[in-house]
């Protein structure tokens, strides 16, 4: 049996918690160019920026506006300087320090420029430069706290900008995993000798940068990309470095390709896709890895074999709050297409609640956030609004330091076992049970008992929030899944 143990002073975080009571999404700007595959990034002074990767018009052009605005003003940029063999439109969009747009565009001719720096004292695009180019272009684009551009590229290295965005040098990312790690070339996956493309650039909240490769799985780096090493940290045999270890907790992590998305939990667990879901016999592309727990597992919630393309998901966002999404992109025969949501990274579930642009598989990879605003864009040029309010700064409540609510087993099929601490025993006086779109299911006055045995049996699979409600009207919330 597994016990979450939930303290009420780290659920506050000396504030009231409160739960929206009709969360959805709603429109927050329209009228921008229509096409497949929209990107958005929100730079740190909260200007968000928009661009498509495939547009059959207005080709070149990035937009933007600001989160803090109630309704999106989005202003056209000027148009990035278009080399004559550009392929698609706009494939990767990111920012620098200085809340300037950083575009990667893929073109046939390496001697062409591929990357490009919105300059916002001349207004106009400048040409970044590097001592070795890639054959297509840039891919990925992630920016550390400290103003660090780390770029992907097809194909293939990795590149690394300190200077905002200028110049830019490489990592050769492949070699220095294979000379800490000898076993992990020839791939697990298809015996490739590199790692590829570089699909995916992310970066978790302790600042270790995550890539997720086109042929040799998720790797990483803790040092600034000086440094690389296997996701799979047991990848190779103790007593022969040579050999690989195909027992290792984390060998998922090595059998993964394509990995176009890399997200993460508050607690900085990973959530990737491009796993070998058919050698692992799971039902979808999509993993879970705790290395604090040491837990990997596949994602729960979604239609069976709804992910079976690496690609097919390309952006994973979490906010402050930490409830993480996703968009499923779409494969054949697929149904259910659309966002996703989850609080643990394990389980999911469908949220498209108050969308009505066309969300469909060539929406997905426009996810942006911004503290615990989400931004999702439909290909018919709207871009939707969802505010994760759990938690807000009004009434502030504190409760003893070692104060517990005790649920078991969690996830729960029939019986939920609820033990109160006997510090707060009188502290709590009812609850109010939700299910995952704010619908009110059950209350119950409490009576200051310290047990009490919850019925779910016949609650539809998913996730719940329990409003705990204490007096002086004290608001704090904890959450179950039902299996």
């Amino acid at each position: 049996m597994r016990y979450i143990f939930l303290s009420l002073i780290f659920i506050v975080g000396f504030f009231r918690v409160g739960f929206a009571q009709n969360p959805s999404w709603r429109l927050w700007a329209d009228g921008l160019p229509t096409g497949v595959y929209p990107r958005m990034v929100v730079a740190p002074n909260h200007d968000i920026f928009y661009s498509l990767l495939g547009a059959g018009t207005n080709l070149g052009l990035v937009f933007k506006a600001n989160t803090q605005d109630a309704m999106g003003q989005f202003t056209a940029l000027p148009k990035i300087p278009r080399p004559s063999t550009i392929q698609n439109n706009i494939v990767a969009l990111g920012y620098n320090r200085k809340n300037e747009a950083i575009v990667g565009i893929y073109r046939s001719d390496n001697t062409q420029p591929w990357l490009f720096k919105y300059n916002k004292l001349t207004d106009h695009w400048d040409t970044a430069t590097s001592t070795v180019t890639p054959s297509l272009g840039g891919h990925c684009i992630a920016t550390s706290e400290n103003g660090t551009i780390y770029v992907g590229t097809r194909w293939a290295y990795i590149y690394k900008s300190t200077d905002d965005g200028n110049t830019y040098e490489v990592l050769y990312d492949s070699k220095s995993v294979k000379s800490a790690h000898p076993c992990y070339y020839p791939s697990a996956l298809n015996n490739s000798d590199s790692n590829g493309a570089i699909f995916s650039i992310a970066i978790d909240r302790n600042g270790r940068i995550y890539a997720g490769t086109e042929t040799a799985g998720v790797i990483f780096s803790d040092d600034e990309g000086k440094s690389w090493h296997p996701a799979d940290i047991f990848t190779c045999q103790t007593n022969d470095p040579n050999q690989k270890d195909t027992t290792s907790l984390y060998y998922p992590l090595s059998i993964s390709g394509n990995v176009a998305a890399l997200g993460f939990t508050k607690d900085n667990a990973l959530i990737w896709s491009g796993v070998n879901m058919w050698a692992l016999n799971w039902k979808n592309k999509m993993g879970f890895a705790d290395y604090k727990s040491q837990t990997v597992t596949e994602i729960k919630g979604l239609p069976d074999y709804l992910i079976q393309t690496g690609q097919q998901v390309s952006k994973i966002v979490t906010t402050t709050n930490g409830q993480i999404f996703f968009h499923s992109g779409s494969s054949t025969g697929a149904s259910q297409i659309g966002i996703y949501t989850s609080f643990d990274g394990i389980h999911w579930i469908p949220f498209n609640i108050g969308i009505t642009g066309q969300n469909d598989g060539t929406s997905q990879g426009s996810l942006a956030v911004d503290g615990n605003k989400v931004f999702m864009a439909t290909r018919d040029g709207k871009v939707w609004i969802y505010e994760d309010s759990l938690v807000s700064n009004s009434d502030q409540f504190v409760l003893k330091n070692k104060s517990k609510i005790k649920l078991s087993p969690n996830p729960v099929k029939n019986l939920l076992q609820i033990e109160l601490d006997p510090s707060i025993q009188n502290e709590i006086l009812a609850f109010i049970l939700y299910d995952a779109m704010g619908k009110r299911i059950n209350s119950k006055q409490l009576n200051s008992l310290q047990k009490l045995e919850l019925d779910v049996s016949q609650f539809a699979s998913g996730l719940y929030y329990i409003k705990w409600i204490g007096r002086n009207q004290t608001f704090l919330n904890s959450c179950f899944i039902k299996n």
